[in-house]
């Protein structure tokens, strides 16, 4: 099993109860997720599978899309619904117009507040070791890449929200640096991933079916193979001899339309993915236009 599963986390499961789950019911031993999801919220978690966990730091650096709500009224030490509420707790109605105008300030980059409840370290230790210890620290801030943030929904006290960001922002930090410009706190609840780079919702699968896991083949027809994905990034078809020569990591040379691509992919003839590779160079011609050669070097091979 050599691939993708997107498994639509549930909630109260932490991203490595699926991945420990999900090996158990396969049989296959390397199994890992590409980007931790809070166990309170559900949605995108793509496990790599196999010789895929080599491809995990594309997935894990890619963007992401989240929906979910912020209640206001409090803030709470954990930034989410898990957390013990911080100060006085209100219910506010919302004011629309004043809260679309507050999230225009959250575009683009922008420093965020990190949650004390993160894996983010502080001399040495993740900050969750020390607030679990009742240790206070310095409020820390990390700039983050908003792609998009719209408000969908106001009822009440409650908002709710769709955020598109680069990989490393927290949706809960965002409730609560919202909430803090607003005057009256706020926390997330109810968060969904609904995409997760090249992986949206509509491929999510679950991993129960009621009170019974689903069995090994539910995971088998919903694999994404290695061929399939990185669509992103050109590819380039090696003969049977240029395949021996990665096997023993040997550079290339190759006639492509895409001579600036960074990388490339590499595929055999039945259009199985053999390796990733990086252009070294380019050899430009005026007799091979709009093609050019390029020389590359295999830095994943999968043979």
């Amino acid at each position: 099993m050599d691939g993708v599963v997107v498994i639509d986390k549930p909630a109260s499961w932490t991203s490595h109860d699926v991945v420990a789950k999900v090996r158990v019911i396969t049989g296959v031993k390397k199994v890992g997720h590409t980007g931790t999801l809070d166990p309170f919220a559900t949605g995108v978690l793509p496990l790599t599978m196999g010789k895929a966990t080599r491809l995990s730091n594309y997935f894990i650096s890619s963007d992401k899309v989240y929906r979910g709500v912020m209640r206001f009224g409090f803030a709470t030490d954990t930034y989410d619904l898990e957390g013990v509420p911080q100060g006085e707790i209100s219910n506010p109605a919302l004011d629309k117009g004043r809260l679309e105008e507050i999230l225009l300030r959250y575009q683009g980059k922008i420093h965020q507040t990190l949650p004390p409840y993160s894996a983010k370290k502080v001399h040495g230790k993740p900050m969750y070791a020390y607030a679990r210890k009742g240790v206070t620290l310095e409020a820390a801030t990390k700039e983050v890449t908003i792609k998009s943030l719209r408000l969908l929904d106001v009822q009440g006290s409650e908002a709710e929200f769709e955020l598109a960001c680069a990989a490393g922002a927290f949706a809960r930090s965002l409730a609560h640096d919202i909430g803090k410009d607003y005057g009256c706190g706020a926390h997330l609840v109810r968060p969904q991933r609904t995409k997760s780079g090249e992986f949206p919702i509509e491929k999510a699968i679950p991993i129960m079916e009621g009170t019974n896991f689903y069995p090994r083949e539910h995971f088998l027809e919903n694999l994404i193979l290695l061929r399939d994905l990185l669509g992103e990034i050109p590819s380039l078809a090696v003969s049977a001899g240029d395949k021996d020569k990665l096997t023993h990591g040997l550079d290339l040379n190759m006639l492509t339309s895409a001579w600036n691509a960074p990388e490339y992919r590499l595929l055999d003839e039945n259009g199985d993915l053999v390796a990733i590779a990086t252009r070294l160079q380019t050899f430009t011609s005026p007799m091979a236009q709009p093609a050019q050669w390029v020389r590359i070097h295999p830095r994943i091979i999968f043979i």
